[in-house]
């Protein structure tokens, strides 16, 4: 066998090895399904079902969601604000 053969297999060995390590990389990345429809609440950062949230868009079309006990405390904090004035 010359140098080249030998560099040449070892290249390819490389390559397979580092194909195969980027795609273990990819599959572990892959979010589950159950965790596609969970959303983090823009303020207590908890995780809720999408269907259980408000979700708002912001002026540069971001999207925030809001859970049920924040939007009540929220809506608490105004009713106490509004009774001052």
């Amino acid at each position: 066998m010359t140098l080249f053969a030998i560099l040449g297999g070892l290249f390819l060995l490389g390559l397979v090895l580092w194909i195969f390590y980027g795609y273990g990389f990819v599959v572990k990345s892959v979010v589950p399904r159950s965790d596609k429809q969970l959303e983090k609440c823009g303020l207590c950062q908890r995780k809720f079902s999408r269907s259980e949230m408000v979700e708002r868009q912001t002026a540069d079309s971001k999207l925030l969601y809001f859970c049920e006990g924040c939007v009540e405390e929220l809506n608490k904090d105004l009713a106490l604000k509004q009774q001052r004035n």
